[in-house]
């Protein structure tokens, strides 16, 4: 089954470290965007095999 949702990062416009992140938190995306960003945070929709 593949989930998709949105994770609060702070910021940072480093993809290797986005995608370094998301796997510390367990997290093998399939795919990832940016989708918001504010002043302190990059909000990222992410899909991945559950």
């Amino acid at each position: 089954m593949i989930k998709s949702e949105i994770i609060k990062i702070e910021f940072t416009t480093d993809m290797e470290k986005i995608e370094n992140i998301l796997k510390n938190q367990g997290i093998n995306p399939i795919r990832w965007a940016v989708v918001s960003v504010d002043e302190k945070n990059i909000f990222v929709n992410v899909s991945y095999k559950i």
